[in-house]
């Protein structure tokens, strides 16, 4: 094997990796975007179960409050 052909061999494998490199880091960016929807997705219907706990805990008091009695004296 002459210089060119190593030469050639290790430009051809570097341009390879690279490509590979490239399109698994792509692929990781969308994955991180996709958890991070996810996430966010995620915090909003917490607050929304967080408010709608709170809407039925205040329409539960109301309905169960004990009516006070008047002494019939």
């Amino acid at each position: 094997m002459n210089i060119t052909e190593v030469v050639t061999i290790i430009s051809a494998i570097t341009v390879v990796v690279g490509i590979a490199v490239s399109l698994l880091n792509k692929r990781i960016d969308d994955t991180n975007r996709r958890i991070d929807d996810t996430n966010k997705r995620i915090d909003e219907l917490r607050q929304e179960l967080k408010e709608e706990i709170k809407e039925i805990k205040m329409l539960l008091y109301k309905v169960l409050e004990v009516p006070h009695k008047e002494d019939k004296g």
